[in-house]
């Protein structure tokens, strides 16, 4: 349960809001018009979730509990790429699928890596020019070279963006398939790639086994990197999860050098989507706003760890009609690390 009735309508979170650069929206006024007239606000949708406001409020209100109590059981106003990603993980949630038994396993790996739903975002979001294929064959190659040989986890979605869309039902029904794959397959260490799926793993699963994000991993790799970057935090693994470091370490301990953008770690502007959920021109303001800070840094490369922000900037780099173009690389970090690895035998 969230504690808003702990709020006393002071406003800083509604200042240091993404979303009231671009529109009118308040979590003040949210909590407010909830708690005392108990009427619901287009805010609760346009929400980011990003988990900056938390950060500044006095009271130490979670927010963003209550944005999920507050859209439980009803319809988003709007899901971005026409709700083809939700409607294919209520589908997912309803087929029963076979659990593989034991004796069905090629490895008996106490390590198990998850790709996310990386094959979905290729098959829908090719336009956006980017493999997102990539990150598992990447992530594979370099758990590879620091000898970890995981079972690849052939589990349903996450959960994560039907669970801050409101339909609570359909997570549930996700996460008790994965559960239950999960205790079958034997692993005691669970891997992802995906910073949506290492928050999700780690907070809305109580999975009793180590949940870890490549990130933490790739700072022994031992490889000499001679290339500048700048490094975007996502919302999940950032402020959700506060791993800021791990990222950077992965990148510095292997020679690179990484250039902090004007907002950084805690402060990081948001890519502007949520859940699939706000894509349109008022978020598309604050995809600008974050690449103008990576190109200011004057890397060539920008580096982030979420599928999403990874899509979305890439998107409006390579939109037609864009009015500004932007010369700068925008990858994975399991992939940029790959490729280097790669280019270095």
């Amino acid at each position: 349960m969230s504690n808003v009735q702990s709020c006393y309508q002071c406003g800083k979170c509604t200042s240091i809001c993404p979303m009231r650069r671009v529109s009118k929206t308040s979590p003040r006024s949210s909590i407010y018009n909830a708690n005392v007239y108990g009427l619901e606000t287009n805010d609760i949708w346009t929400c980011l979730t990003c988990g900056l406001c938390p950060i500044e409020c006095p009271q130490q209100v979670d927010f963003l509990s209550f944005i999920r109590e507050e859209r439980a059981g009803k319809e988003p106003l709007s899901i971005a790429h026409l709700g083809v990603f939700t409607e294919m993980a209520e589908l997912s949630s309803k087929l029963d699928g076979n659990i593989p038994d034991n004796s069905a396993k090629s490895t008996d790996s106490k390590f198990g890596f998850f790709p996310g739903c990386v094959d979905s975002l290729d098959l829908f979001l090719h336009d956006v020019k980017t493999n997102f294929g990539e990150i598992t064959t990447s992530s594979l190659r370099l758990l590879d070279k620091l000898g970890i040989k995981p079972q690849v986890m052939n589990m349903k979605c996450c959960g994560h963006d039907v669970l801050w869309q409101g339909k609570k039902d359909v997570f549930d029904r996700l996460k008790n398939y994965n559960k239950e794959y999960i205790k079958k397959s034997g692993i005691d260490t669970l891997v992802t790639s995906c910073a949506e799926c290492y928050r999700t793993f780690s907070k809305d699963y109580d999975l009793g086994i180590k949940v870890v994000h490549t990130s933490q991993l790739y700072d022994t790799l031992g490889m000499k990197i001679n290339k500048e970057v700048t490094y975007h935090d996502p919302c999940r693994l950032g402020r959700h999860m506060g791993v800021y470091d791990a990222p950077r370490k992965a990148l510095t301990a292997n020679g690179v050098v990484v250039k902090e953008m004007e907002h950084s770690k805690q402060n990081a502007l948001c890519c502007g989507v949520s859940n699939f959920m706000n894509c349109n021109e008022q978020t598309k303001a604050l995809r600008i706003a974050r690449m103008n800070e990576a190109e200011a840094t004057g890397a060539k490369t920008l580096i982030t760890t979420c599928s999403k922000c990874l899509a979305h900037f890439n998107c409006l780099k390579t939109e037609k009609d864009a009015t500004k173009k932007y010369d700068i690389d925008i990858v994975d970090l399991s992939v940029f690390l790959a490729r280097q690895l790669e280019a270095g035998k």
